[in-house]
């Protein structure tokens, strides 16, 4: 009776490993096809970025028949990804861009540095591009979006970069000339300090033009009066100074 016990017993075990087995093989062979799958969605955004970079739209549109999701991040290095908007953005691809737009790109995802996702508005400012700026207001990209707790904004970026255009198309379409206020940050970001900062009599002429206030203070407590005082700007001084501005 033991033996009979014992030998189906090992019936059992040899049954056990054959249904471990087959399973273990089932679970592999559909890992193999998810690994497959995601292989060929990378090679499709990989190969779109490709024709981005070169200007092939024909090549393009062959790829985005097989993208779903058009506004997925992609990464480029370590700490920087793009969507497909992103990259031509990127590359300057004018034509790539309208062609993303048509397909219902969104115009708030561009890239992320793994903290914050900025818009396609904020890399035309970046890129000193005031047509691909202007294409992106009329577009619907918002002319006061705040870009991180600090209060970097469209505007306050224009003026980092010194271009008095983009500044002017911007406070025409509604940006407030102060920026976007506290947003709970260590410090408040202000234009028209920037401006001062980086000597730029024009645009601190345009943002008081605007409404700016003078009285706003930096992390360090100077106002942008006492901040030109202090770095000696003359000039700006004396736009500061006079009362009908």
């Amino acid at each position: 009776m033991k033996k009979l016990i014992s030998v189906r017993n090992s019936k059992k075990l040899i049954m056990n490993k054959k249904t471990s087995l087959l399973l273990a093989f089932l679970f592999l062979i559909l890992a193999l096809g998810h690994s497959q799958t995601a292989v060929k969605r990378q090679d499709h955004y990989s190969l779109a970025i490709a024709a981005i970079k070169t200007n092939k739209l024909s090549e393009l549109d062959a790829q985005l028949k097989h993208i779903s999701n058009l506004d997925s991040l992609i990464e480029r290095g370590e700490d920087i990804s793009y969507t497909l908007l992103g990259y031509a953005c990127l590359y300057n691809n004018k034509a790539a861009i309208q062609k993303l737009i048509a397909r219902k790109a969104s115009i708030n995802d561009a890239y992320s540095d793994e903290i914050y996702i900025y818009d396609a508005l904020n890399m035309a400012i970046d890129k000193g591009d005031y047509a691909l700026a202007k294409y992106f207001i009329s577009l619907g990209a918002k002319v006061n979006q705040p870009y991180d707790e600090e209060g970097l904004c469209p505007l306050a970026l224009s003026c980092m970069q010194n271009n008095y255009p983009i500044a002017n198309l911007l406070l025409n379409h509604g940006a407030k000339a102060d920026g976007v206020g506290d947003l709970g940050g260590n410090y408040i970001t202000y234009p028209l300090i920037i401006a001062v900062e980086k000597r730029n009599k024009a645009i601190v002429q345009l943002l008081l033009k605007h409404g700016a206030k003078k009285n706003v203070k930096d992390s360090e407590g100077f106002t942008p009066l006492s901040l030109a005082r202090k770095l000696g700007y003359t000039e700006i001084i004396r736009l500061l100074e006079n009362k009908n501005k």
